[in-house]
């Protein structure tokens, strides 16, 4: 035998085990045996009479399934709102309630006796009726009755200060309403009203640094 077909024979070898191989069906062949009666068994295991090709197909489904479609995530829902209620808020949002009033009577017995100072408050004076902060009083003074207290007031308050908005909003707290008010001149002047108890506030003269004022108050011991 010379060099020349030998190196033939060993090339064909070479292409016989490539094609082998790659044959197709090689795994199914190796992983199936026979039995004694020439019989081909499947290596599945299984119920009799199964359908291999249905079980690798759905397994193959399933597969694709899970993998293609993937079950949605749950996702909390977020904690509804408190009512208000709940929250011990009440209204809509951005409106406030109406504060509270005080409806107590502003003085009570003992009525304190009459008197009149000056460049000070009197004593009894009722802390509801204090003149905003600035004020440099000028005389100040009570007169009781039975059942009820007089009081009057002047007094210049120095700018900036707002007389009659600081007088509306703390008697406001104590259930007095604003009413009509006659003024003198044209001068600026409120009148507030509680039952039959009264506060009215005049603005005297507007300087440019001050601002006098003048108060006068009927109250009552039951409001």
């Amino acid at each position: 035998m010379n060099l020349k077909r030998l190196l033939m024979l060993v090339l064909l070898g070479v292409l016989v085990g490539v094609a082998i191989f790659w044959m197709p069906g090689r795994f199914d062949d190796s992983s199936s045996g026979t039995d004694g009666n020439g019989s081909t068994s499947s290596s599945r295991s299984g119920s009799p009479g199964a359908d291999p090709s249905s079980d690798s197909s759905a397994g193959t489904t399933s597969g694709r399934k899970s993998q293609s479609d993937p079950e949605p995530a749950t996702e909390g829902l977020p904690e509804a709102a408190s009512t208000p209620s709940e929250s011990g808020e009440s209204g809509l949002p951005g409106l406030t309630e109406k504060p509270r009033t005080k409806t107590a009577a502003l003085i009570s017995e003992p009525l304190p006796k009459q008197a009149v100072r000056k460049s000070a408050l009197v004593a009894g004076y009722p802390t509801a009726l204090a003149p905003p902060s600035r004020t440099t009083v000028g005389v100040s003074s009570v007169s009781p009755t039975k059942g009820a207290l007089q009081v009057a007031l002047t007094a210049t308050c120095r700018r900036p200060c707002d007389v009659l908005r600081h007088y509306r909003t703390r008697l406001a707290q104590h259930g007095f309403k604003e009413i009509a008010a006659t003024s003198v001149e044209n001068t600026p002047a409120i009148s507030l009203k509680r039952g039959d108890e009264t506060v009215s506030v005049t603005i005297t003269h507007t300087g440019r640094r001050n601002v006098d004022f003048s108060l006068y108050s009927v109250l009552h011991t039951k409001s």
